[in-house]
């Protein structure tokens, strides 16, 4: 969990860096490659807080976390500032973790995997250096061996290479493959809609995606 967190801040405070480069021209979304590039592949971390609705448990106990890479998306490109993205992610809870206020008696597996409608902040009101999103989705929960629906929400950020100059000096008249590549952070609520609630949780992410 720990780790995480510092990989968010450290992202936040790259960002707030890049702002301030002296010899850095100001670049929004719709500014930022020449060539169309509609397609979105993702790929990174995920931490996952399966208690956050509940109040009896200990504090701290619920926080779940998958260090190695366990989430994948992909994403397309539909119309101005819209997309289409379906993701999948897997986390583990232990014996001794709390789920919805219970005690986790046993490993349990937890799958997801969502189709999401996106909506960029970043392209909509042509904001620089940074691409904050909104998202809603409905997909598959797979939770301790059930298959359930579930409906999801969220908002996240994006941060082009780009933009903090990273292969900057490329971007004309030319642009280079590394240029295309970023960093994304996101925190997404996920609802089971099946029954009462088990596996509900808020998923914590970050990873690195690439434009095609």
């Amino acid at each position: 969990m720990k780790k995480i967190q510092k990989t968010v801040l450290s992202l936040f405070l790259l960002a707030f860096v890049g702002t301030f480069q002296s010899n850095a021209q100001i670049i929004t979304g719709k500014e930022r490659f020449i060539g169309n590039y509609p397609w979105k592949v993702s790929v990174g971390v995920n931490m996952m807080d399966l208690n956050f609705n509940a109040d009896e448990s200990p504090e701290g106990a619920s926080m779940i976390s998958m260090m190695i890479p366990s989430k994948v998306a992909i994403a397309r490109e539909l119309g101005a500032n819209f997309s289409a993205e379906m993701s999948f992610s897997f986390n583990q809870a232990k014996v001794g973790d709390y789920s919805n206020g219970a005690l986790v008696e046993n490993d349990l597996n937890i799958i997801t995997g969502d189709v999401s409608a996106i909506y960029s902040l970043g392209g909509g009101f042509n904001i620089p250096y940074v691409d904050p999103y909104v998202k809603a989705g409905v997909g598959y929960l797979g939770y301790d061996n059930q298959n359930l629906t579930s409906v999801s929400g969220g908002a996240g950020l994006n941060f082009y290479l780009v933009d903090f100059g990273i292969g900057k000096d490329y971007r004309y008249p030319t642009e280079r493959w590394f240029s295309r590549f970023g960093i994304n952070v996101e925190a997404v609520y996920r609802q089971n809609i099946t029954n009462d609630d088990a596996g509900t949780h808020l998923q914590y992410s970050a990873g690195i995606f690439y434009l095609f």
